[in-house]
């Protein structure tokens, strides 16, 4: 069996720096993701120490700083699989080509004593010498018998690395795109109900409130929006109606979406490993 021993030397030798590749982005995404994700936290616990004395805006700080933790949550469950699932599953990839490297070397070697044993039989044979039962025939023998061996399982390898790489790296990439179209499916259904909420808050509670903490009679009308301040937000408002609207439309539609895509991409990495 002919070999082409250089070209799969050059093969797995690629395959290591890519999937070093893999491993280093894999690595950064990680640790960039990870340590947003605690700043995060840190900046949304910050807003349980408002002190507000109307309690429907306490209400809405805490619900606010809530959800948003939990979406940080969702995503950082997402990004915990990098480090978890797919470095270590890369890191397989890295220690198969190595092996298979090894074993390209080791064919290598047997076939260049393979060369020099046949080289010095022929200058047996030349001197008039018998090699037919010699030590030499028999080690030449078993040299191609082991690299026939060998050259059978460097074969397979080398299929393997071309099934690995056209389809697990593919899984890592729906794996990476899965977890941020999550979370901002889950973003559409948590923070459409804590936008309505928010939205439907009168400011003025909080006036009267503040006004009669600090012993001042005036208050404003609860009930009463000026002509003016009606003019002002029209237009806000009904872009807000609107974007409620279609986050409500696509909210069950996004629910199903992710987790569809969650359970794919989750199931297609464990059945590939």
């Amino acid at each position: 069996m002919s070999i082409p021993i250089s070209k799969f030397q050059a093969k797995t030798e690629t395959e290591i720096k890519n999937y070093n590749v893999i491993k280093t982005v894999l690595s950064k995404l990680y640790d960039a993701e990870n340590d947003l994700f605690k700043k995060r936290n840190d900046a949304f616990d910050e807003i349980n120490n408002i002190i507000e004395e109307n309690p429907d805006l306490k209400t809405i700080y805490l619900n606010f700083s809530n959800q948003m933790k939990e979406l940080e949550k969702s995503k950082n469950e997402h990004v915990l699989k990098i480090k978890t699932k797919l470095i270590p599953t890369t890191e397989d990839y890295i220690n198969q080509a190595k092996k298979t490297k090894q074993e390209i070397g080791n064919y290598k070697n047997i076939k260049n004593k393979t060369q020099d044993q046949e080289e010095e039989m022929k200058k047996m044979r030349s001197k008039g010498q018998d090699v037919k039962n010699s030590q030499i025939s028999m080690n030449i023998s078993q040299n191609k018998s082991t690299m026939q061996d060998l050259g059978k399982n460097i074969e397979d390898r080398i299929m393997k690395y071309e099934y690995d790489r056209a389809t697990n790296n593919k899984l890592i990439m729906l794996h990476l795109i899965n977890y941020e179209m999550a979370y901002h499916a889950n973003s559409i259904e948590k923070l459409t109900d804590l936008f309505k909420l928010i939205k439907e808050t009168n400011p003025k509670k909080s006036i009267n409130q503040s006004m009669r903490s600090l012993g001042v009679s005036q208050q404003v009308d609860e009930g009463d929006e000026s002509e003016k301040s009606e003019e002002n937000n029209e237009e806000e408002e009904e872009d807000e109606d609107q974007s409620i609207k279609k986050s409500t439309l696509t909210k069950s539609r996004n629910k199903s979406l992710r987790k569809s895509k969650k359970e794919e991409s989750e199931d297609e990495i464990d059945d590939e490993k």
